[in-house]
């Protein structure tokens, strides 16, 4: 009776030990798989159902995988699969897919320049910035050439969609190839309104313009100019990433305006020397209405705001590294 007792003990003891060592599996779906793990890899999981111990060994995907449950004799363990060395460096470069910018050279003339960055799905980001003109170098100045008291004020917003022509890869985990939202060549079209203020003095004393058949002279004259417009531009750039925390850019474009004039001059300011600059861009002239427009910018990674995030999509690419776009 006792060596029955005994088997039976034992019989119970490993059946208990099975139990208490059943794996769950997670998938992504929601379906929930009784397992023995077998081996964890980079790419994939291997188990056998543990129904079926000495059945085939079953191999899926970890991108399938939400959630591994690992029940040992002491303790149980719960392993999120994100945390595994691809989905760290995707998390760690989609966790960062937006860019503050500053214009690097704005303050030197007359102006300081902010963008912001944020990709929107793969291949396609949204960018807008602002401009505040009357700050920095040469926003007050006595004399510039022939003009006296010089002064400028306004501000300018811009905005479009940025569509990327092909992203360096940056990091590579198992031949699959993560590609920065924030990397690589682009192209935008964008949308600039712009408002600015001039104001000059200019000495006419030794001057003579033409006014009704008649030359004459007006002496010194204080000259205020108002400028509103909107432009469309095509714009071509390329942006580079420094250590998954800097950027560095430069981007040129063209585009038309249409632009309506103030002056306080009964004639023409066009007389007292043509002044294109409008800080946001190059303005042509009304005979002319091409717009030019370019610069350089530095900018600081971020994370995305969570009501940004919600409508972003991460991506993936997998190609050969000799296939990365640089």
């Amino acid at each position: 009776m006792n060596k029955i007792t005994n088997i039976f003990l034992v019989f119970f003891l490993f059946l208990a030990a099975d139990l208490f060592s059943q794996d769950i599996i997670i998938k992504k779906n929601g379906e929930q798989i009784k397992a023995k793990i077998l081996e964890i890899g980079t790419t994939e999981i291997k188990f056998k159902f543990f129904d079926a111990p000495d059945g085939p060994t079953i191999t899926i995907s970890k991108s399938d995988v939400k959630t591994l449950r690992i029940k040992g004799k002491n303790e149980s363990s719960v392993i999120d699969v994100n945390d595994d060395p691809m989905s760290t460096s995707h998390n760690m470069i989609m966790d960062k897919q937006s860019c503050f910018k500053f214009n690097f050279f704005s303050l030197l003339n007359a102006h300081l320049g902010l963008g912001y960055e944020w990709m929107k799905k793969p291949g396609f980001n949204w960018e807008v910035g602002v401009g505040i003109i009357g700050l920095g170098s040469k926003a007050i100045s006595e004399n510039i050439d022939y003009y006296e008291n010089s002064k400028r004020a306004g501000a300018f917003i811009r905005g479009g969609a940025k569509f990327l022509l092909g992203n360096s890869s940056d990091y590579e985990v198992e031949g699959v190839k993560y590609a920065h939202p924030l990397k690589g060549r682009y192209f935008k079209i964008e949308i600039i309104l712009n408002a600015l203020a001039t104001s000059y003095s200019v000495d006419t004393t030794s001057w003579y313009y033409y006014s009704t058949h008649n030359y004459q002279s007006r002496g010194k004259i204080d000259v205020k100019n108002s400028y509103q417009s909107l432009s469309l531009a095509l714009i071509y750039g390329r942006q580079f990433l420094f250590g998954n925390a800097l950027t560095a850019g430069y981007f040129v474009g063209l585009g038309y305006s249409l632009e309506n004039t103030r002056s306080n001059l009964l004639s023409s300011n066009d007389y007292y020397g043509w002044d294109a600059g409008r800080y946001s861009h190059y303005y042509g002239g009304k005979e002319f209405p091409m717009i030019f427009t370019g610069g350089i910018t530095v900018g600081y990674i971020l994370k995305t705001p969570n009501w940004l995030k919600k409508n972003s999509v991460g991506h993936r690419n997998v190609a050969p590294s000799r296939n990365s776009m640089n």
